[in-house]
């Protein structure tokens, strides 16, 4: 607290025109309110530096953790790239898989035709030598007959052969041409297998 005066009192001092009041301190108190005062800064330093080594550690910990997740991240990433390089050679081989598969299958068809194809011209040459068959069997009795007339009161047979020179023959065989050996046979062959008959 300060006045301006012009005189001079125990209590007051004068500076060039201002005087202060003493102020009467208790230093006692003053200095116990400093240590309080210290104790509370040193135990919040303390604290503080408790909290800072604390942070420090977790901060050290996190670093460390990060540094795991990054190996496992880069571990990650090495075996997704390995699975991605092992799926697409699995497509690869799926698609070449498909392809050969259609071929085969394309080959399959083509030879399922074919099977087809050769089982109807197997089953028509078939229904036509039935036909042929039946129709030589109808023709054979009634030829039959005839053909033992021949032999009973001509004394000359005919049979149907085949060699090495000719496809498709008649051998005429005759007997009782001698008068001395009617059982010694004289014969001949026809070839019919052309329109013109030798």
């Amino acid at each position: 607290m300060y006045s301006v005066a012009n005189t001079e009192n125990n209590n007051n001092k004068k500076i060039t025109g201002i005087s202060f009041t003493e102020i009467n301190f208790n230093y006692e108190d003053i200095n116990s309110y400093a240590d309080i005062v210290k104790k509370s800064l040193t135990v919040k330093k303390q604290q503080w530096q408790n909290n800072l080594a604390l942070e420090k550690s977790n901060i050290a910990r996190h670093n460390e953790e990060i540094k795991s997740f990054e190996k496992k991240q880069k571990s990650l990433i090495a075996t997704l790239d390995k699975e991605k390089k092992e799926i697409n050679k699995l497509q690869t081989e799926v698609t070449n898989l498909k392809i050969e598969e259609n071929t085969i299958n394309e080959r399959k068809n083509y030879l399922m035709m074919q099977i087809d194809a050769m089982k109807k011209e197997i089953q028509k040459k078939r229904d036509s030598i039935v036909a042929k068959q039946l129709s030589l069997e109808a023709q054979l009795s009634k030829n039959e007959p005839e053909l033992k007339r021949f032999a009973d009161r001509l004394a000359f047979t005919m049979e149907g052969t085949r060699d090495n020179y000719l496809d498709d023959a008649i051998a005429f065989t005759f007997t009782c041409i001698y008068e001395n050996d009617s059982s010694q046979p004289c014969s001949f062959t026809l070839d019919v297998g052309d329109q013109i008959y030798t």
